[in-house]
């Protein structure tokens, strides 16, 4: 973990200093088939060091078991003693829900009733170290299984551990968890996300006369691609680093995160811009964007640290909750579904305002299927309630990946230079905007993004730029 922290704080000398913020808690990298660490075990106490989802066969048994565990504990301290390294998995009399710490004292009715597995350990032996090993067998579905240690000697002490768990008939996904997202997905989507680059890239470096190709509208667009593909592919090669090594790389981890959050909200951003008429009823103007920003990167990085604490929390080592059902996870769906009563409001607002017939359709119509764009993730998280635990990441992947395709897509065709949406006024845009700048006070240098926008009004001379 250590060397970990060392390599990301090298890289992060170039951050801005809020991204810094991030680097402790992505160090904790704990959801892996290899953990490592050091913890302080209470006295009589019990603490969870990892979980891992292992698969099943039918015939599974003592001669073909699915998955494997071994782990490694050393330097405990004080040095006398004893202690019991346990395995509980999440059958109904055993599963450790979020009162895992109540009740699991070493000679406890509960630890008896709930430990599948247990090695009692005399703790002066491991100063050269001990190495507990077990074999898992499952016959009816993948299920998590949880390492923890367990206090018998009534002193705190603190333990150096590493856990390695595998699922052995997975081949060359061995050190997979069920629940961890696979790479078939990851390929599929990096592709997606690289054709719809290929496609933007072509349309902003198309040669025109008439279409402002490199309109603003469109470099925040390339920009929101390109962090989805370059996002997508980080995502790619932890996913084949963590086969061969079982641990997230951190960089691509950290890069991963970083750029797919990056691309997620550039296209709220877009999208909020236009639900207050921005490139429709009013040029856009340098201002826009910055409003936009002042909105949107505190809830960015708000986001990336909530989802990160809620992957590494401690409660994640003895639930089978994911990250959308922790506090944080929750968390980031208020974000959105707040940032989507924002844009609700501002496009209501801009429908009212407008009386052009053509632009109107846009409020009316595509500003309503684009809002699905603020709603993929607490929807997919509504969806996976009624999928195993086990594949609900992975759900949520795909639904919230092929809706953030969908969208941009769906972008990309109706700014194609020259053949844009009639209802867009990027490159060529009315007698109304040219002129006057449209009634002004939706383009008024006090108003911020968060107000509704109104075209009511006297108009203002100012030529569109």
């Amino acid at each position: 973990m250590f060397q970990v922290f060392s390599t990301l704080w090298q890289s992060s000398c170039a951050m801005p200093p809020r991204l810094v913020l991030l680097l402790p808690v992505i160090c904790q990298l704990t959801e892996s088939a290899w953990v490592r660490g050091s913890v302080e075990v209470p006295a009589g106490g019990i603490v969870f060091l990892s979980k891992f989802c292992f698969d099943w066969k039918e015939d599974a048994n003592t001669r073909h078991p699915v998955g494997k565990l071994q782990a490694t504990l050393h330097c405990a301290n004080p040095g006398d003693g004893t202690l019991k390294f346990v395995l509980l998995d999440d059958q109904a009399t055993s599963y450790p829900d979020s009162s895992a710490f109540w009740g699991f004292g070493c000679d406890s009715d509960r630890l008896k009733a709930a430990a599948r597995w247990t090695d009692v350990i005399n703790v002066s032996t491991l100063v050269s170290g001990k190495a507990p090993k077990a074999e898992i067998f499952e016959t009816h579905r993948p299920r998590w299984w949880y390492a923890a240690i367990v206090d018998c000697s009534g002193y705190a002490r603190t333990i150096d551990y590493t856990v390695h768990m595998i699922n052995v008939h997975l081949g060359f996904l061995e050190e997979f968890s069920m629940d961890r997202i696979g790479p078939g997905g990851v390929y599929f989507f990096m592709a997606l996300y690289a054709l719809l680059a290929a496609c933007q890239m072509a349309a902003v470096l198309k040669r025109s006369t008439s279409a402002k190709t490199q309109h603003p509208i469109r470099i925040l667009l390339t920009a929101c691609v390109g962090a989805a593909a370059v996002g997508t592919l980080s995502t790619l090669i932890n996913t084949l680093w963590y086969a061969y090594h079982g641990e997230d790389q951190a960089n691509f981890y950290l890069a991963a995160k970083l750029l797919k959050a990056g691309s997620k909200y550039m296209l709220l951003a877009i999208l909020l811009l236009l639900s207050r008429g921005r490139c429709i009823s009013v040029p856009l103007y340098a201002r826009d964007i910055w409003q936009a920003t002042r909105i949107l990167l505190p809830m960015y990085l708000s986001s990336i640290c909530l989802e990160v604490w809620g992957e590494y929390a401690q409660s994640r080592n003895y639930t089978t909750d994911f990250v959308y059902k922790t506090p944080m996870g929750l968390l980031i769906i208020c974000i959105d579904v707040g940032i989507f009563a924002l844009y609700l409001r501002n496009l209501c607002s801009s429908w009212r305002a407008e009386t052009d017939a053509i632009r109107q359709s846009f409020y009316r119509c595509y500003g309503l299927i684009y809002s699905g764009a603020f709603l993929s993730l607490p929807v997919s998280v509504i969806i996976v309630q009624s999928f195993a635990p086990w594949v609900r990441s992975e759900v949520i992947f795909i639904v919230s990946n092929a809706a953030h395709c969908i969208f941009l897509a769906l972008l990309i065709v109706g700014l194609w230079p020259d053949y844009a949406q009639p209802f867009f006024c990027i490159d060529q845009p009315s007698a109304l905007a040219q002129t006057f700048g449209v009634k002004t006070e939706l383009l008024d240098e006090g108003q911020e993004l968060w107000q509704p926008p109104s075209l009511n009004g006297d108009l203002e001379l100012r030529a569109a730029v």
